[in-house]
């Protein structure tokens, strides 16, 4: 059953992100195997969190896409428009390895290693779209100078704020799922 839950829902995802121009072909046929996969293998807390990343950072990658200021940092970015199939995986493959092991080994300190791991894609995407709308410029992370924006490895404080939203995010997220999925189910 949780198969064809999955597939259905993931499959849905998946459309609807590749006919909103978030998704290519490829990243649409990442996200619903990876959708599925993480359905059957760790049901509601791990595809929950997994889509409040999708969710959040497809939101922030949509918002004011046409202003000066992010269509210029989007000029020096390495990808930018629809995630592929390499962005998928990216994003999602190091959790989908950890709901994998947690369905082999049902240890807590791999949902906690999960949980990190998406609040670090997200803080990373927040971080990258909301930090686009600073008016300072970045400065480089190692040489502390400054760098035009949307240049790997720059920083403003904007950026860093939004990074942390983003992480705390997923954290709220996740335990809400958490406790949901701890509640007592009726009947039992």
């Amino acid at each position: 059953m949780r198969l064809v839950f999955g597939l259905t829902g993931s499959g849905f995802v998946g459309w609807i992100a590749y006919r909103k121009s978030s998704l290519s072909a490829s990243g649409a046929w990442s996200a619903v195997l990876m959708g599925t996969a993480f359905i059957v293998l760790g049901g509601p807390f791990w595809f929950g969190t997994l889509l409040a990343f999708f969710i959040s950072s497809t939101f922030w990658s949509k918002w004011k896409k046409r202003h000066r200021a992010k269509a210029e940092a989007e000029a020096n970015y390495a990808k930018s428009g629809r995630r592929d199939a390499g962005q998928v995986w990216a994003n999602g493959g190091l959790g989908l390895a950890l709901c994998a092991a947690y369905a082999l080994w049902p240890e807590p300190a791999l949902q906690f290693a999960f949980v990190g791991v998406m609040a670090a894609v997200n803080a990373d995407t927040w971080a990258t779209e909301i930090g686009a709308f600073s008016r300072t410029a970045p400065r480089a992370v190692l040489t502390g100078r400054r760098v035009p924006p949307g240049t790997s490895g720059g920083v403003t404080a904007l950026g860093a704020a939004a990074a942390l939203a983003g992480a705390a995010f997923i954290g709220a997220a996740a335990a809400l799922l958490a406790s949901a999925d701890a509640a007592p189910q009726p009947g039992a």
